[in-house]
């Protein structure tokens, strides 16, 4: 009766089976002024901050403002022309993107129907790759949409490829994508908040993406994952060089000419010309690009890539064809098949108060970073207690219907050892105890973290148990640990330890609480920090003491793939949360919500 995280990653893969209509134009094209005499200091724009720069600080990075004349500007709109060419053959894209504010409904599942929540203004990202030249291809077509934009949501926004990254993660509200006869759809109402509304999906992404074709992933991954551009990070371009980097034990030879300027949307940008070469497994690899250092994408490149990770070579080239620089993110007119409209543009949010004014963090106890830990002591205010036991309810929903019951969990001393127990009434009035009897010695590998969570799978299989009894209103079963024996009814509470509530509880491989490092890293409850807010919520009361409440709101993904958004509310002098309401977000229709409450705790003054 042992399992890995291993197991429960593939539980997780399984129950939630996650994947990885025209634009008008930008700002008028490309304009090319050529003087490669010129060495003079870049001085016509400026780096984000207000530095000139002649430095290229950020490439690909889409989230930072161009500094222009005095002001901030950002890229909304860029088209390229991007070939690649591989040994299976030659493929040439038109990628256009674009970025900003639409309105559009959210959609949940309930009953197997779609329910309309209504219409919310959100952050899109629109892109369109179109073949041009070599093997037919459908057109591919999407539009990703946030809650609000951010550092991690802009992060593929210049690259010719689709945002999916982000549908990994809690920030995506809705996607839609068409390929040919192929159609995506899915709307997650949790990224908005609405933690207990399942998700809604039509089509299938894996469809979608079949139809691209591998082409336009293999060359893009293999010019990304070139050292090529590490060797220009943080080197002046504007004047003449030429120099040799070192990168895992490979030797780049790059020259760098200054060569006029370029108008993009209007605007005047230096440009330097840029020629590399290295050998690659004994085969000479050469490139050259165009930059403006001030614009994080590259105006022209092309040459010979190779994917260290994977030891792909391919030849690529890109040409960004317009481009379309504004001072704020505007509403969109962009659609697919679902309606959608120009959104509003939104003013920039200002820190949430976090509502801590009366404590400072040392006035705060540190027990509820602990994370379930309760295998020490707990001191609160000038006394010591034991963690003896705790009471939950549960209620989860998928998409086949909801459960609800209460789960009483903890441990009492005998003669020879502990007897530890989960106790589980459902409500039909069936009620079935989980019984581990243990040794002395290995009481703490359970009061470490799985006797505290809920979930009897973790608890039953966890450890170093001597025993495991497990009844039901009309079954039983028994292993013995040091006979190997079984006798009963294996099946025997299965409902409950089988179902995927119960199965995501593992704080080292699965769902530990959202808070821990599973989907985001609380440090603090004083301050807000990446991916979450913190909000103190009034008082709560157990054992006879009165304790502050404090909730953090997350959102990030589970197992660096899963959705998942939620809030979670701890108590300082606790080691374990006091209240979890989540959603993890399948792709595929897989979806969980969950509430857990802590209804009741046992402590006793530790002798």
């Amino acid at each position: 009766m042992r399992k890995t995280g291993v197991i429960v990653f593939l539980i997780l893969v399984l129950l939630f089976s996650v994947a990885a209509s025209g634009c008008t134009g930008g700002g008028g094209g490309i304009t090319k002024t050529s003087n490669r005499e010129s060495e003079e200091e870049y001085t016509e724009t400026e780096s984000s901050g207000g530095v000139t720069s002649a430095t290229w600080e950020t490439p690909w990075n889409a989230y930072n403002p161009i500094r222009i004349n005095g002001e901030d500007y950002y890229i909304t709109y860029i088209k390229y022309k991007f070939t690649i060419k591989t040994p299976e053959g030659e493929q040439s894209y038109q990628v256009e993107k674009r970025r900003g504010y639409i309105k559009t409904h959210v959609y949940a599942e309930e009953n197997g129907q779609k329910k309309d929540l209504g219409e919310f203004n959100l952050f899109a990202y629109y892109g369109k790759i179109t073949p041009i030249e070599g093997p037919e291809n459908a057109t591919f077509e999407y539009i990703i949409a946030v809650k609000e934009r951010t550092n991690d949501t802009d992060e593929y926004f210049l690259q010719p490829l689709p945002n999916f990254a982000l549908l990994g993660t809690g920030s995506a509200v809705m996607a839609e994508v068409r390929s040919g006869s192929g159609y995506f759809y899915w709307s997650n109402p949790p990224a908005v908040g609405q933690y207990s509304e399942l998700p809604y999906t039509e089509g299938s992404l894996e469809d979608v993406m079949n139809a691209i074709g591998p082409y336009i992933f293999n060359g893009w991954m293999a010019m990304m994952g070139s050292a090529a551009w590490t060797g220009l990070e943080g080197r002046d371009l504007m004047r003449k060089d030429e120099y040799t980097f070192s990168f895992m034990g490979l030797s780049y030879h790059y020259k760098i000419s200054p060569d006029g300027s370029v108008e993009l949307d209007d605007k005047s940008f230096r440009v330097s010309e840029v020629e590399w070469s290295y050998s690659f497994g004994g085969v000479n690899m050469e490139g050259k690009a165009e930059i403006a250092p001030s614009l994080p994408v590259p105006v022209e490149t092309e040459g010979n890539f190779v994917d260290l990770s994977s030891g792909t070579k391919v030849y690529s080239k890109l040409k960004i064809e317009d481009i379309k620089l504004e001072k704020t993110f505007g509403g969109i007119d962009v659609k697919i098949e679902k309606p959608t409209s120009a959104g509003e543009t939104e003013e920039s949010e200002t820190e949430t108060d976090s509502g801590t004014e009366t404590q400072t963090e040392s006035q705060i106890s540190e027990n509820w970073e602990r994370s379930w830990d309760a295998s020490e002591p707990i001191k609160i205010g000038d006394s010591s207690y034991i963690l003896r036991g705790v009471t939950y309810d549960v209620r989860y929903k998928t998409p086949e219907g909801e459960v609800h019951y209460t789960m009483k969990r903890g441990y009492n001393k005998t003669d020879d050892g502990y007897v530890i127990y989960a106790i589980v009434k459902m409500d039909d009035g069936s009620t079935y105890r989980f019984t581990v009897y243990v040794s002395p010695g290995t009481i703490g590998e359970y009061t470490s973290g799985v006797l505290w969570t809920p979930s009897v799978l973790q608890l039953i299989e966890s450890g170093s148990p001597e025993k495991v009894v497990i009844t039901g209103p009309s079954c039983s079963y028994t292993y013995d640990e040091s006979s190997g024996e079984m006798s009963g009814d294996f099946s025997c509470g299965a409902e409950i330890r089988e179902s995927p509530f119960d199965q995501i509880w593992d704080l080292d491989n699965g769902f530990a609480g959202g808070i821990y490092g599973d989907v985001v890293e609380v440090n603090s409850l004083t301050e807000n920090g990446e991916g979450y807010t913190v909000q103190k919520d009034g008082t709560v009361a157990y054992s006879g003491m009165k304790f502050d409440a404090y909730v953090i709101e997350w959102s990030g993904s589970l197992l660096g793939a899963i959705p998942a958004n939620g809030k979670t509310a701890v108590v300082p002098e606790l080691p374990i949360p006091i209240e979890i309401e989540a959603s993890l977000s399948g792709l595929s229709g897989g979806s969980l919500y969950f509430h857990v409450t802590l209804k009741d705790v046992e402590l006793v003054r530790s002798s």
